[in-house]
């Protein structure tokens, strides 16, 4: 059962404001009010300073009885406390998020109205749009392991116990959001990091998420499987971190097939879907 939430405040509707706290992933927070000023507010782990840079407007929150999910979409324009790339670029993608009112004549007094996370992250013409779920719905996450025949383990992390080479590089010249050339030390072979990903160190975007290497050049030469958020400048620095194929092949070039996560010999549905041919 969903019942619609009426917030009430001691002070009038005149007084009272939205404020949004997001905790990226990556450490970082993101802290904005629909108040026409910043407000200092401290929700027990230190006083964050919300911006009135941009603006939010929340739709109607509906909370849940039980154990079905509340959710909330906050939408706002884009500015330069929320950008284009960061939105697309996958920053406040999973974020812890913090939605309360408060009476901006007297900041001690608050009405918590939800926490969880960021579900969806995205552009909608000028304004960007968080889609939030409270922490509820993570029950009715399914969690488990997929037979398949590629190793479920990411590349390098604990369960993989490979350890993948890295390159510091910077961009050197750009032809679009998926091509562009770098420099760096050393020298590597054609191919040698496709498969792998580049994570933007500095610029625009820093701290989007990374994205793989379709194709690498001796040269320098980049292209990549999906376009960034934006072009990159030149001068921007980046780190390129080697991949795999997660494939047994692939373990046995690493010498890591002990690490192998994957099942490439249980028969698959092309092996149940046969039947018995006359003759063969």
């Amino acid at each position: 059962m969903r019942t619609a939430l009426t917030a009430h405040l001691a002070g009038t509707a005149h007084t009272r404001c939205t404020m949004l706290r997001l905790d990226l992933v990556d450490g970082t927070t993101l802290a904005i009010t629909d108040h026409d000023r910043d407000l200092s507010f401290d929700l027990g782990d230190g006083a964050v300073t919300y911006s009135a840079g941009t603006g939010i407007l929340p739709s109607d929150l509906a909370l849940a009885v039980g154990f079905e999910g509340s959710d909330i979409e906050v939408e706002g324009p884009i500015a330069s406390v929320v950008t284009r790339a960061a939105v697309l670029g996958g920053r406040y993608d999973d974020a812890e998020a913090r939605l309360f009112q408060v009476n901006w004549t007297d900041p001690t007094e608050a009405l918590k109205l939800l926490k969880g996370r960021v579900v969806l992250a995205e552009i909608m013409g000028g304004k960007f749009k968080f889609t939030i779920q409270g922490d509820v719905t993570r029950f009715a996450q399914t969690v488990g392991r997929v037979i398949s025949a590629y190793c479920d383990a990411d590349f390098g992390d604990a369960r993989c116990g490979f350890t993948p080479a890295t390159l510091a590089a910077t961009v050197a010249s750009v032809s679009d959001s998926r091509t562009f050339t770098v420099t760096f030390s050393g020298s590597y072979a054609d191919d040698f990091w496709n498969r792998g990903t580049v994570a933007f160190t500095s610029g625009a975007l820093l701290g989007c998420r990374p994205v793989e290497i379709n194709d690498w050049a001796a040269t320098g030469a980049v292209e990549l499987w999906t376009d960034l958020p934006e072009p990159p400048a030149v001068g921007d620095t980046l780190t390129l971190t080697q991949g795999c194929g997660k494939t047994r092949t692939d373990c046995l070039a690493y010498n890591n097939v002990i690490n192998f996560r994957g099942f490439p010999d249980v028969p698959g549905s092309d092996q149940v879907l046969k039947w018995g041919v006359p003759g063969g």
